[in-house]
């Protein structure tokens, strides 16, 4: 931002400069409108300025399309945000609700020594 600040002073700079070298007055004319006799340094800068004045005007409607833009996605982020928090809320509700029903229930399963006492299957002859 500061290099910009810097560019513009440097421009306005030699603007004033060439305006104050170039003082020379000159008529102009456009579509049938006639000035008084003004300097051109003068007239220069006034072009210029309205130059930048209709640069930024013209730059201002993506600047403000973008900035809805931005407003919209911040707006999804935080949605999707808050429906994580509570999806992951639920599923720590359900891994508890799930240890608390398996300390509960008693275990149909036999311990890995107890299944080496019964014959398997492919030793029957």
């Amino acid at each position: 931002m500061r290099i910009l600040t810097l560019l513009a002073l440097l421009i306005a700079i030699a603007a004033v400069t060439f305006a104050l070298q170039n003082s020379a007055p000159v008529a102009v004319q456009f579509l049938g409108w006639r000035s008084l006799d003004l300097s051109m340094g003068l007239i220069l800068l006034i072009t210029f300025s309205f130059g930048v004045l209709f640069g930024f005007v013209v730059s201002l409607f993506p600047a403000i399309k973008n900035m809805r833009k931005r407003s919209e996605l911040m707006r999804k982020i935080e949605q999707q945000t808050y429906e994580n928090e509570e999806l992951n809320r639920q599923l720590t509700e359900a891994t508890h609700q799930l240890q608390a029903l398996q300390s509960v229930q008693p275990q149909h399963y036999l311990p890995e020594d107890a299944s080496s006492n019964y014959p398997s299957d492919t030793s029957i002859h």
